[in-house]
């Protein structure tokens, strides 16, 4: 009888209630670093028994249990020409925005697959993740499946879109992404943050905002989508947000209670180096420096005599140099040191004792990887908030900004020294 009671008492106390939910992840925009930085989230839920149906660009390519794809719906899209992007100014970066936000949002809410998916009645979420950032009427699948909204920012909170989370953004001491000034304002940094600010509350509310609410009345009808709250209130009652960002690379700011900074979620554990890698960088005594400016600028698309610099100064170097680039001409001869290809396993490369500079673009995911691996940077960024983080590089005190247009050998060459 004793050891019949003992054994339940252990029983009831060990015992563990869990409850597996149904749960919708809908990012329909292909923006590759956008997803990227959440989809470990996703792939956790389904390891631990969630049931998650992903509607991305962006389909696993391996299997993982509880986890399904539902796309893509266009095929993944990249700049025409980098130099577009390099000349952005705030006008042409909210350009930007309307381009990617209603021109793609009406390209993938009108294919046939997405319209079945929005008006089939088949299926019931527990929760649904969301990004806004360029497809805010994504919040309207809380109000189809009658389920709380978590939002997911793939970066910094900026001005135009901190009003929906109730979030303090005073002008005269957080500096935003399209203003690009660092922490240490002075009168005319405040004026200018002032005034790029309240350029965006006007374009996000008179301009854009109204666009994106005919994106949502034209694809999202489902049934009872008439008695949809309207967008402004549906942004505003989302129940959690997730930003992919960290204040040990980012600025310090106010957030409440319902922002959780995730950033860095993507960085997994580094794995073994493909043999010819593992074996360059073994034998790198002088160090190893490693160049990638990401998936969207392909150093082909540079200016010849940019990239001229670029080869001559890491050519003369006694480090070895991994570039991330596969040259037009395959029969070009590039230094001894050299080695190139179209792509690396950047976090894995990061994470060798012999890599002692990262030559990069500014990305949020490339800066979080060099953090994670405390290697120092040289930053040329291009485009988005890729020079405002690099601002924030430098002022931190980890890197050193290179400006594209100013680019020479000799000025190159000094701040990979610097550094």
């Amino acid at each position: 009888m004793l050891p019949s009671v003992f054994f339940c008492s252990v029983l009831c106390i060990t015992t563990t209630i869990t409850r597996a939910s149904n749960i919708l992840v809908f990012m329909p925009l292909p923006i590759k670093s956008h997803f990227r930085g959440f989809q470990p989230l996703f792939e956790t839920l389904s390891n631990r028994g969630h049931n998650v149906t992903v509607v991305s660009s962006y389909p696993l390519d391996h299997s993982v249990a509880n986890y399904t794809d539902i796309g893509p719906f266009i095929d993944k899209t990249r700049a025409k020409n980098v130099m577009d992007l390099v000349r952005m100014n705030f006008i042409t970066s909210v350009q930007l925005k309307w381009r990617i936000g209603i021109q793609l949002s009406e390209m993938v809410m009108s294919h046939r697959n997405m319209k079945q998916f929005v008006q089939s009645n088949s299926n019931s979420y527990d929760l649904v993740m969301v990004e806004t950032f360029g497809q805010e009427y994504a919040v309207a699948m809380g109000h189809k499946f009658n389920a709380p909204v978590i939002n997911l920012a793939p970066a910094m909170i900026w001005t135009s879109i901190s009003k929906w989370l109730h979030v303090p953004s005073t002008f005269s001491y957080i500096p935003d992404a399209c203003t690009q000034p660092t922490t240490n304002m002075g009168f005319v940094e405040r004026l200018k943050n002032t005034i790029t600010g309240l350029m965006q509350l006007y374009v996000e509310n008179y301009l854009y905002l109204p666009k994106t609410k005919e994106v949502m009345n034209t694809y999202l009808k489902y049934r009872n989508w008439e008695s949809r709250p309207p967008l402004e209130n549906m942004l505003n009652n989302v129940s959690l947000t997730l930003v992919n960002s960290h204040n040990a690379i980012g600025i310090s700011r106010p957030y409440l209670p319902g922002i959780i900074e995730v950033g860095g979620m993507h960085i997994k554990d580094p794995k073994s180096l493909p043999k010819n890698l593992q074996t360059f960088l073994d034998a790198a005594n002088q160090g190893v420096i490693f160049f990638s400016f990401g998936t969207l600028v392909n150093l082909n698309d540079l200016p010849k005599e940019k990239l001229k610099i670029f080869i001559n100064v890491l050519g003369r170097l006694k480090q070895k140099v991994i570039i991330k680039w596969t040259p037009e001409d395959s029969n070009v001869k590039l230094p001894q040191n050299i080695m190139t290809g179209s792509w690396f396993p950047q976090r894995d490369i990061l994470a060798h004792p012999n890599v002692i500079l990262f030559i990069t673009h500014g990305g949020l995911h490339s800066l979080e990887e060099t953090v994670c691996n405390a290697k120092p940077v040289v930053g040329v960024p291009f485009f988005a908030e890729q020079n405002f983080n690099m601002k924030i590089v430098e002022e931190i005190g980890y890197g050193k900004l290179v400006n594209f247009f100013e680019i020479t050998e000799e000025s190159f060459e000094n701040t990979i020294k610097e550094v």
